[in-house]
């Protein structure tokens, strides 16, 4: 029977080929990406051959003994169970066993391969291997300088760069992905300084898609093996196919984060000849395990599940322990606030919005460079309180910062959009996919922002891949939900939606009720019925309760909870009241009070737009 070493070189599960140093699954044509953790649930899964797995073996396996909860696990197996489209109450590959575990159903195959060396021996040879792939690295980039003759040369005419995760090698499982994580950001942070240069972020290996419309491609490899870190790095022209610069790094692993900074600083050279390192004025952390922990926060902030954001909190409030003066920490934490609230709808929001600012507050006041970029965290922030005019001044001081990175254009288009300028919304959103294509974040955004302007098929593209890239932020299922209930696919709304509350552990049983009397009249009083009892228990949030009435053909009932919000925060997404669904709501007689009772109208006058023929139109 294959051992787990002999699956994580890739295996066959009924119709899926797994491949999961690659983090794929495929079925024919279909190909679908599996976040690192739950492809480690299903090869631990798939090496017990069909007997049950308990979660203390998960945990042990996975976690390597780290306490989870259970609620961390049911999270991966329900990941899991979406990217096989398989059904947990008809499962066909993966099995709840009640109180016990869980079990794969299918059997488990390697294919053959040519015969594989022992890991002792693998041991042993890696390194030596190792050594000669990168002397041919060296090699090949020395060639092509010295037959081109061009030095630095064809870097010119270069407007974009796409900077590649550099593949990472470690005697580990997940030991050092973090420190492999670094190499890309810290080359997209130096390379986001030159100016006119656009930097394009890639989430997947290159050779796992297309390489993109970017005229340059940045590539690389990091091998952790005991205390020693080897780096391989180079960019080429995607025009030519020209190596412009490449070159080879080693130290032992305390020295990883100035190899980061070596290889950044390489490639800026290479695209900006008078680049000089000495006048960054950039201030690195104080310590490596200031470093470490705030590169563990960023690579678990970046994975964007309810856990990761979880542990990304942690991370970065260690780093601020370790260095209180480090900028980016501060932002960091500040950042994870914000969005948390969006992954896990029991919270405070409130109080963690406040927790957010007080944090950013701190961070700029401990380190002042970091202001124009804080300017998305407190754009977000007076979003919420409803500071109309104090987010928009905020955000677009953000997207126009030197860092400007596609979390930035996403919250830009999210004030946009609620204040009604949803084709300006749509724009920047665009413009934060194109920085970064594989975000599941601002991929989503540009679905929401394009649904809001009736974009119904790029909407659903879009969507899809956010779908595939299993997003669960709130606003992702409830928007998406909304989509099919337009689009005319009420049960999967239905699917959607109840895995939208679940994930939140949140009731979930009146969706389909409801969902039935929104779509036939017939079944609407039920529906009303139970959305009366559903919202007076407190279990379901406001938001969702007013678009529900809205659905349900009750302008009244909704604008009635809308108005529970004057003089205080609207505890909803408003972008939403501009959607064709809220037409109704929009030409209720108590609109205009209650735009004005948010505060709305004083962004309007200050920014010059009018409301008329069912829509905004501004002049700045």
């Amino acid at each position: 029977m294959p051992t787990y070493t002999e699956l994580m070189r890739g295996f066959e599960f009924g119709p899926w080929r797994v491949i999961p140093e690659r983090g794929l699954i495929r079925d024919g044509e279909d190909e679908r990406h599996i976040e690192p953790l739950v492809m480690d649930v299903f090869v631990v899964l798939a090496s017990h051959h069909g007997e049950v797995v308990t979660k203390d073996q998960l945990i042990d396996e996975v976690w390597e003994g780290r306490p989870q909860t259970d609620d961390v696990i049911t999270r991966c197996i329900s990941a899991l169970r979406r990217a096989l489209t398989d059904d947990a109450k008809a499962p066909r590959y993966i099995e709840t066993v009640q109180r016990r575990g869980y079990r794969v159903m299918l059997p488990v195959t390697v294919p053959d391969t040519a015969p594989q060396l022992p890991d002792a021996a693998k041991a042993s040879v890696l390194p030596d291997l190792w050594m000669i792939v990168v002397g041919l690295i060296a090699v090949a980039g020395i060639a092509w300088f010295a037959l081109s003759g061009r030095g630095t040369g064809p870097a010119a005419g270069l407007s974009s760069v796409a900077v590649y995760p550099f593949e990472c090698r470690q005697d580990s499982r997940e030991f050092g992905a973090h420190l492999c994580f670094g190499f890309a950001e810290e080359a997209i942070t130096s390379l986001n300084q030159i100016d006119n240069m656009q930097i394009v972020r890639k989430r997947s290996a290159f050779g796992t898609g297309e390489p993109g419309e970017a005229d340059s491609i940045v590539t690389g490899s990091v091998q952790i093996i005991a205390d020693q870190v080897k780096i391989a790095a180079q960019l080429e022209d995607s025009r030519s196919g020209v190596v412009i610069w490449s070159d080879t790094f080693d130290s032992d692993k305390s020295g990883i984060f100035d190899l980061q900074r070596q290889v950044a600083n390489g490639l800026r050279s290479a695209l900006e000849p008078n680049f000089n390192a000495a006048t960054t004025g950039r201030r690195e952390p104080s310590s490596y395990a200031a470093a470490e922990a705030y590169a563990l926060g960023r690579y678990l902030f970046e994975k964007r599940d309810h856990q990761s954001i979880v542990d990304a909190i942690r991370h970065f409030e260690a780093a601020i322990r370790l260095d209180p003066t480090y900028g980016p920490a501060w932002l960091g934490l500040a950042y994870t606030y914000c969005i948390w609230p969006d992954y896990d709808l029991n919270i405070d929001r409130w109080a963690t919005f406040d927790r957010a600012l007080e944090i950013v507050s701190q961070g700029v006041e401990a380190d002042p460079t970091i202001r124009e970029a804080a300017g998305t965290v407190y754009g977000y922030i007076y979003l919420k309180k409803d500071q109309w005019i104090e987010a928009m001044e905020n955000t677009r001081m953000a997207v126009n910062a030197e860092s400007a990175g596609a979390d930035d254009y996403n919250w830009h288009s999210r004030v946009l959009a609620s204040v009604g300028r949803l084709e300006e919304s749509l724009r920047f959103a665009q413009t934060g996919a194109e920085l970064d294509p594989e975000d599941p974040a601002i991929i989503d955004r540009v679905a929401i922002a394009s649904f809001w302007v009736n974009d119904l098929e790029n909407a659903a593209r879009y969507f899809e891949v956010a779908e595939r890239m299993h997003y669960e932020a709130a606003i992702h299922s409830l928007a998406y939900s909304l989509f099919l209930i337009r689009t005319g696919e009420i049960e999967a709304a239905k699917l959607r939606a109840a895995e939208g509350l679940e994930e939140n552990n949140l009731e979930s049983a009146w969706v389909g009720p409801i969902f039935d009397g929104i779509a036939a009249i017939d079944k609407r009083p039920g529906a009303i019925e139970m959305l009366e009892q559903v919202y007076a228990s407190g279990a379901m949030p406001d938001n969702v309760a007013i678009t529900l009435w809205v659905l349900l053909g009750n302008a009244d009932r909704a604008m009635s909870i809308a108005r529970h919000f004057e003089g205080g925060v609207s505890q909803f997404e408003v972008e939403i009241i501009y959607i064709e669904e809220f037409r109704e709501f929009r030409q209720h007689p108590q609109f205009m009070d209650f735009v004005t009772s948010i505060g709305l109208t004083e962004y309007w006058d200050s920014a010059g737009c009018t409301w008329a023929d069912d829509k905004i139109t501004c002049t700045d």
